[in-house]
């Protein structure tokens, strides 16, 4: 198993960052959504804004993260079911934003113990399977790809590595979750051998070779 214990401090800062960056790229959408709704929205990119600053303090709870976000995205499901397509295209890459930002503050805050089990493991690649078909449908219902980023899918997936050094899971039991609930095209588009061969050796390498038909 490999020692992490040198980085932590500079993933979770950037892990934060993110974070940030999701809910100022939030309002930035939300500007082009007000030129189809007109400027009575005004609370909730005040929402948004109390979103950011609750990120920025390290008391925040996910709950509270998560009730908040649950509020803006219920705001802009009325904005969307009410205007134009424009409209509707725009509220949806907000939503993307949004969910995306809660997305990674969960399992920021489930990377961060320093003691898990393979059901943790279980619940965040859930949640990674969760966001991805989230952008899917939202691309599907705008028409237009929104697409999860390729190095939010990575993360995703290192995190997750990750944490089972950390936590000490049998590379077979920790394979056979991720395959089973993200597929094997989304693990051989994200997966970092070299992370592989770090944590687990080069047999674990050599099978996921096989598994996922990599040359």
């Amino acid at each position: 198993m490999s020692n992490k214990t040198n980085t932590n401090k500079d993933d979770d800062s950037s892990n934060y960052s993110s974070v940030i960056k999701n809910l100022e790229n939030i309002k930035s959408e939300f500007m082009t959504l007000r030129e189809y709704v007109g400027d009575s929205d005004d609370a909730l990119l005040e929402k948004i804004s109390s979103i950011s600053e609750m990120v920025n303090r390290t008391e925040a709870s996910s709950a509270e993260f998560h009730k908040k976000a649950d509020s803006i995205i219920q705001e802009l499901q009325k904005i969307r079911n009410s205007t134009n397509k424009a409209a509707i295209t725009t509220s949806n890459e907000v939503i993307g934003l949004l969910k995306l930002s809660e997305y990674q503050s969960n399992i920021r805050m489930l990377a961060e113990s320093k003691y898990g089990t393979l059901n943790d493991i279980e619940k965040m690649a859930g949640q990674t399977a969760e966001i991805v078909n989230l952008f899917d449908k939202l691309s599907i219902e705008s028409e237009k790809k929104i697409a999860l980023p390729h190095e939010v899918r990575q993360w995703a997936i290192g995190t997750i590595f990750d944490c089972a050094d950390g936590w000490e899971i049998r590379f077979d039991d920790l394979f056979e979750t991720l395959l089973s609930s993200l597929g094997k095209n989304l693990l051989k588009e994200s997966i970092r051998m070299q992370q592989i061969r770090d944590i687990f050796g080069i047999k674990a390498v050599e099978k996921i070779k096989i598994e996922l038909k990599l040359s």
